[in-house]
């Protein structure tokens, strides 16, 4: 009780903290399919928020996936996300990922990810992505709630978009190029709880930073135009109170009930 009191007091300061950032909520459903012993399907669809701009509606965002378990520890999934269909819903992309895992002391579970992102003509901040992403969990439930808790952090590569003009220390203009580099991170808190055999439910606050990490003069965002004074491609930072409910279906355990059951009633013949 009183470790999930302090995690999600931790998820409240995560995404409370840097008042000056908007607040959003995203509202999320999945539906996880097992397909066989090392494949899965998901389904899902997100609704996003701002709740610093009196709970008005942002985006709407449908998602489609498969992952296959190579072994116990190493697996690859891809997707694809559908950014609807109003003008403020974010652009369509195809997304792979490769995960290794790995048992940290017998308590914890320590998983790695690369993940690769190709975006349609909508997102004019870049056209591809490569994501690192790395997790630590509870290797078990905690008996209170069945609690799982998850730290993660995700670091962005922004590779195309469109250009940005960019001028040296005298005001003249250098070069114009788009600013391809590590420009995003995210760091999540999670509360998974298991609270039946096929839905679990997560409560996470998750903290968007923006920055220019190891990038020089000519390849950075949030810059000013000393022609027109205007910040461009100003950092998007922002604060994340999530919800996300799982409906879990393992069609595999199903089939081979149904097969040991014909088996009996076969032999019974």
């Amino acid at each position: 009780m009183k470790k999930a009191s302090i995690l999600a007091l931790l998820i409240i300061t995560i995404s409370s903290c840097y008042a000056q950032n908007d607040l959003k909520n995203w509202n999320s459903v999945q539906l996880n399919l097992s397909l066989s012993k090392k494949m899965d399907v998901n389904i899902g669809h997100l609704r996003s928020y701002n709740i610093s701009n009196g709970f008005a509606s942002e985006f709407n965002q449908s998602s489609l996936g498969i992952g296959y378990d190579f072994t116990r520890r190493f697996s690859v999934s891809s997707g694809v996300i559908i950014g609807g269909f109003s003008p403020s819903d974010g652009a369509n992309r195809l997304t792979i990922r490769s995960t290794y895992k790995v048992p940290v002391a017998d308590i914890l579970v320590w998983s790695n990810s690369v993940q690769g992102e190709l975006h349609s003509s909508k997102e004019t901040h870049y056209k591809y992505r490569i994501l690192y992403i790395t997790k630590l969990t509870t290797k078990k439930r905690f008996d209170f709630l069945r609690l799982r808790p998850s730290i993660s952090y995700s670091l962005y590569y922004n590779i195309g978009g469109n250009p940005i003009k960019y001028y040296d220390q005298n005001d003249n203009f250098a070069v114009e190029q788009t600013p391809d580099g590590f420009h995003r991170g995210r760091l999540s808190l999670n509360l998974n709880s298991k609270i039946t055999k096929n839905l679990s439910v997560s409560l996470y606050g998750m903290m968007q930073r923006e920055f220019n990490l190891f990038s020089d003069d000519y390849h950075k965002i949030n810059v000013e135009n000393p022609v027109s004074g205007r910040i461009v491609r100003p950092f998007n930072n922002y604060n994340v109170l999530g919800l996300t409910a799982t409906f879990n279906f393992d069609f595999i355990k199903r089939s081979q009930k149904v097969k040991t059951t014909k088996a009996n009633e076969d032999s019974n013949l």
